[in-house]
């Protein structure tokens, strides 16, 4: 009887161990003017896109979700390859809500640390479906160092906005700075 109850526990059924994600939301690095349709990165972007990877060296990065553009998937490139995750492709055709909505989803899905690479105006979006605090509205063209790393816990997520990378130019008219 006792080798049975032995060999039991070693063939249980294993927990569900996914822990709740930690989101971290950046906007894609610097994009270049052309083509106009789906640019890369500038030069400033791939920097950019290189002080993400520092930032996140040490995140033990679970997944990557980024939407189909070629600025989303360069930025996420060089995360991606250090802790060699594929990039999801979430789509963004069905409108912005939606797509917030599908982030969320599959960032609870898979649990731990999750990278979004998102555009200007879908962070708010994102940072609110995740149960953060997203209420800071789209960002200018010039806004590329901030980054919201949203954390889910028993009372309810905290979102914590922090930079990375170099500083962002002075806002153009119209454009409020984000403090």
């Amino acid at each position: 009887m006792l080798p049975s109850l032995l060999l039991a526990l070693f063939v249980a059924p294993v927990q569900d161990t996914i822990t709740p994600p930690t989101v971290v939301i950046v906007r894609h690095a610097e994009k270049a003017a052309e083509p106009a349709r789906d640019p890369g990165l500038t030069v400033a972007g791939v920097a950019r896109a290189a002080a993400l990877d520092s930032m996140l060296a040490d995140a033990k990065v679970t997944a990557i979700l980024v939407t189909p553009y070629r600025r989303n998937r360069e930025t996420a490139a060089v995360v991606a390859a250090r802790h060699g995750v594929t990039p999801t492709v979430i789509p963004i055709s069905s409108g912005i809500a939606a797509y917030a909505e599908a982030v969320a989803a599959e960032a609870r899905r898979v649990g731990g640390t999750v990278l979004v690479v998102g555009h200007s105006n879908t962070l708010d979006e994102v940072v609110a479906a995740l149960g953060g605090n997203g209420a800071f509205g789209d960002l200018c063209d010039n806004q590329y160092q901030s980054m919201w790393t949203v954390v889910a816990g028993s009372q309810g997520a905290s979102t914590i906005r922090s930079r990375f990378g170099a500083s962002d130019p002075p806002a153009p008219p119209g454009c409020a700075e984000m403090h």
